[in-house]
């Protein structure tokens, strides 16, 4: 009997069914991308379909109203810095107290501790002026219960309870780029501070304040200032002898006491005109514009969707001052009010600007959220606007002023073709 076998090569099998699936994935991608090019741009509408179109609303500077530059108080009490002196139209001043000895209250009763010199450190962080040295006044707070604050105290309340409550206490003199500065504190006044025998006593710290007029500013870090590397929130440095009970010396010690409560106090004297935008850290300055007129054109009709709206503002060139090396945000935020004042002014939603220096000469600025959130709003809610203001408002002396004329705002939008 006679048997024929056939052989199939397996190889050549697989490689006819992947060719046959290549052939037919490819052929389904071909109507695919045929059927998707016959309806490309189309948008189904209640009136059938019709095909979208990307355009631009361009606004120059008539979009503008109302102006408004408005200082903004500078004192603060949750701030990384303390400034005293004088410098850009601003004086500053600032109060600190050392109340937290829990490094102190660790030692054993059986130790008794001697404070042999105390000295509070502050670490200046800028400067700004010509000055080669700083002076100083040191002025105490009486020790009155009624002067009593916290580092969380109300600013204003804390600057009226000062007045006529402080008395001279030192001078100090120092060059403005020392690494730290060393406030010399009598040991009766730090015993004071540390063992408070009067129930009545209450330690309230004391005023720094520069001690003339002249142009120059320093700042120190605050309380709340701190790094894993290098911690430079102002101390208080104990150098002690530690005894026992007996009167027999044990060792010498060295013990810190990080500050417990600070609080900048800030005056400007600054006029600045209405018709630019001046915008300022320091100083501080922010800008407020009516958009009204945006709201009541009639920007976007019920189908149209809005892309984008960026502004674009023109840095004057001879009136501006970016430190080298420095880089600047300007950061946009929506209000509403009822009255054209600040107190009655209602912050909502923020927009960046992408960094700049002083090599730059224009900012832009997606403000597309403000705007959606203004057009959305009905035509009769009137005053509402923007206000701008640099990043780090508290912490340097930088300045731009912006020419309204220059300025211009794109709104980018879809719409249905024909509507």
């Amino acid at each position: 009997m006679n048997f024929s076998t056939t052989y199939k090569n397996p190889a050549k099998s697989a490689k006819r069914r992947q060719s046959v699936y290549t052939l037919t994935f490819f052929c389904f991608l071909f109507i695919l991308m045929l059927s998707t090019s016959c309806s490309e741009n189309i948008f189904q509408t209640p009136y059938g379909n019709k095909s979208l179109v990307v355009d631009t609303l361009h606004y120059d500077y008539h979009f503008i109203h109302g102006i408004k530059n408005i200082n903004t108080p500078a004192s603060g009490n949750i701030l990384y810095q303390n400034k005293a002196g004088n410098y850009n139209d601003l004086s500053a001043d600032f109060l600190i107290k050392f109340t937290n000895f829990i490094s102190l209250n660790g030692i054993p009763d059986s130790v008794e501790i001697t404070i042999n010199q105390a000295d509070v450190i502050l670490y200046p962080a800028d400067y700004w002026g010509n000055e080669s040295t700083v002076s100083l006044d040191i002025h105490m707070v009486n020790n009155d219960t009624s002067l009593y604050w916290e580092n969380i105290s109300a600013i204003d309340e804390v600057l009226a309870s000062l007045d006529g409550q402080t008395s001279y206490y030192a001078t100090t003199t120092f060059s403005p780029d020392v690494d730290s500065l060393r406030i010399p504190i009598g040991l009766t006044t730090v015993n004071d501070w540390y063992i408070r025998p009067d129930s009545l006593y209450v330690n309230n710290g004391f005023t720094v304040k520069k001690s003339d007029d002249s142009r120059g500013m320093i700042a120190f870090y605050s309380i709340e200032y701190s790094s894993t590397e290098n911690d430079k929130r102002p101390r208080l440095l104990l150098e002690c002898s530690l005894h026992d009970t007996n009167g027999v010396y044990l060792q010498d010690s060295t013990f810190y006491v990080i500050g417990g409560g600070d609080i900048q106090f800030t005056e400007s004297q600054a006029i600045v005109d209405d018709t630019l935008f001046y915008l300022s850290q320091g100083n501080i300055f922010r800008s407020y514009i009516e958009l009204d007129s945006i709201r009541q054109d009639t920007l976007l009709g019920p189908t149209h969707l809005l892309n984008k709206a960026e502004q674009t503002l023109v840095i004057h060139p001879l009136d501006r001052n970016i430190a080298l090396g420095d880089t600047l945000l300007l950061t946009a935020r929506l209000f509403k009010t009822d009255m054209w004042v600040e107190d009655s002014l209602n912050y909502m939603y923020t927009a960046y600007s992408e960094p700049f220096t002083d090599l730059d000469d224009t900012i832009r600025i997606d403000i597309s959220q403000l705007l959606q959130y203004l057009v959305s709003n009905p035509k009769e809610m009137l005053h509402e606007g923007i206000f701008y203001y640099l990043n780090n408002e508290y912490n340097a002396f930088n300045y731009i002023t912006i020419n309204p004329a220059l300025s211009e705002l794109d709104i980018i939008y879809t719409r249905v073709n024909n509507e």
